[in-house]
């Protein structure tokens, strides 16, 4: 069961910008390739046009700013074109939270020219990006200096033309999911998922919980996926942790941890397979073919029936990519955890 009281958007296999109706998981295809859940925190885009750029919301600083029926990334028409004159920028202003962080993302195409553009942080600093032929879409994170955000996109040189669409402005460390907005600021709800009253399929004395996953962004929080009764006192789970690309398999039984295993990543955005056997005196963690921990000491849980990406109570929510998610009934063999996390 999926819960996100508010419609959303996606990349299909297509590679298009679609909406999503609430309380519908989003299968992605962000990146390419195979498909997977994407489950996303919170966030509003504070620019309440944000594919209309003719409103006087958008300040066109003496560059040429011309709406276009040219396709856009969700596949429909209508676009922008901004060129280079005497100046060339488009952007708008707003009040922040001074030492929070912002994120500024544009969808931005080259039409003509060398495809410099120049996208202009919170802090009016600025990131030099090449804009090609096809869409792409650029971010700029930076931690407010000041009362005052500013979300901007330059052509440097002149007479260089590019069209953009889907400008989006969040709170946060990093870029989510475009959230078009039409005349108001909108907010997008995070994404929960959870399946309880699971009891049969799970065997709570031995097994293995099963994922392949990639985090939206080393953010240094905690973001589980877990078996649990539905309280804090009988569960597991594999999470990313509040250390830098570390993560860990936890069992805890009346409360008090049995295992603990913990291990670093290299990038923890990227697409790992990882695997918590556990089973009394024998725990292991294993991923991506290799097991990186044991434990030998510690009892089992009891009561297992549910299966959620969050600690319990929607607590330290999951929030990233799942491309797998598995329960097994036994404790797997090492040939055969080695088969399923390579």
């Amino acid at each position: 069961e999926v819960v996100r009281g508010t419609a959303a958007t996606r990349v299909d296999e297509a590679g298009l910008v679609k909406d999503v109706l609430s309380n519908v998981p989003r299968i992605d295809y962000t990146g390419g390739g195979c498909p997977h859940i994407l489950a996303e925190p919170q966030r509003t885009n504070t620019l309440t046009y944000s594919e209309d750029f003719s409103q006087s919301f958008w300040n066109q600083t003496t560059a040429t700013v011309t709406s276009t029926t040219n396709t856009n990334p969700s596949g429909t028409s209508g676009t922008y074109s901004v060129e280079r004159v005497t100046g060339s920028q488009l952007g708008s202003s707003f009040s922040v939270t001074s030492g929070n962080d912002y994120t500024a993302s544009w969808y931005v195409r080259n039409i003509s020219g060398t495809g410099a553009i120049i996208i202009k942080d919170t802090n009016n600093s600025t990131n030099n990006f090449t804009a090609t032929s096809e869409w792409q879409r650029f971010s700029v994170t930076a931690n407010a200096s000041s009362g005052t955000g500013r979300c901007y996109m330059q052509v440097p040189t002149i007479n260089d033309e590019v069209e953009v669409w889907g400008a989006q402005f969040e709170e946060g460390s990093y870029a989510t999911s475009y959230i078009p907005t039409s005349g108001s600021t909108v907010t997008r709800n995070q994404d929960q998922f959870s399946r309880d009253g699971i009891s049969s399929l799970i065997n709570s004395t031995e097994g293995v919980l099963f994922v392949e996953m990639a985090a939206l962004s080393d953010d240094l929080t905690y973001r589980i996926i877990s078996l649990s009764d539905g309280t804090d006192a009988e569960r597991l789970y594999i999470q990313y942790t509040s250390t830098t690309n570390q993560v860990s398999a936890v069992l805890k039984t009346g409360s008090s941890t049995q295992a603990n295993i913990q291990h670093t990543l290299t990038d923890e955005t990227v697409f790992s397979k990882m695997a918590f056997k556990w089973k009394a005196n024998d725990f292991a963690f294993w991923i991506d073919g290799v097991e990186v921990g044991t434990d030998t000491s510690g009892s089992v849980p009891s009561g297992l029936n549910r299966l959620a990406l969050d600690r319990q109570l929607n607590t330290n929510t999951f929030f990233g990519k799942v491309k797998q998610l598995q329960v097994y009934k036994t404790a797997l063999t090492d040939a055969q955890l080695t088969s399923l996390t390579s």
